[in-house]
């Protein structure tokens, strides 16, 4: 049999269905419990969700104040409107040219960070496929803010 004829073996048999490592490897009583006043609402590619490295889905479980919405299954499109309160200040995680560094930022209610999960042609995608967030400034991590939360500067 040649190796395009065979099927593909996941990597992760049997995973723990929470943080998604092997059961052997299993770090939930790991996983920290945050309160944060920032809302992280994330919007995961489905194909993402299968993957031990996907660090998203444990920041989801790890912080009371979060979300996941999974995108790109084909049934219908997904709607991001509920996520458009007024109860937080909205932003997207997006490192688009006009984004602005978080450390900038002067919240005067409570942060909500929309943030793409996914490779990047899929995090991409975000804002061709989501019209209603168009009108959401992009945030970014900047390499000054790193270094100031490291210590650096």
């Amino acid at each position: 049999m040649s190796d395009q004829a065979r099927p593909r073996l996941r990597k992760t048999l049997d995973p723990c269905p929470k943080c998604r490592m092997h059961k052997v490897r299993c770090i939930c009583l790991s996983i920290p419990c945050l309160a944060l006043k920032t809302r992280v609402s994330l919007v995961a590619h489905y194909k993402e969700l299968k993957r031990t490295t996907n660090t998203g889905t444990l920041a989801v479980h790890a912080l009371v104040n979060s979300s996941l919405r999974v995108r790109g299954l084909g049934f219908s499109a997904l709607n991001l409107n509920d996520l458009l309160t007024s109860d937080y200040e909205t932003y997207v995680l997006y490192p688009s040219d006009d984004a602005l560094e978080l450390t900038s930022l002067k919240p005067t209610l409570p942060v909500q960070l929309i943030v793409p999960d996914g490779n990047w042609r899929q995090a991409s995608k975000l804002n061709v496929r989501h019209p209603e967030l168009a009108h959401l400034p992009r945030v970014k991590v900047g390499h000054k803010s790193v270094r100031k939360s490291q210590g650096q500067i």
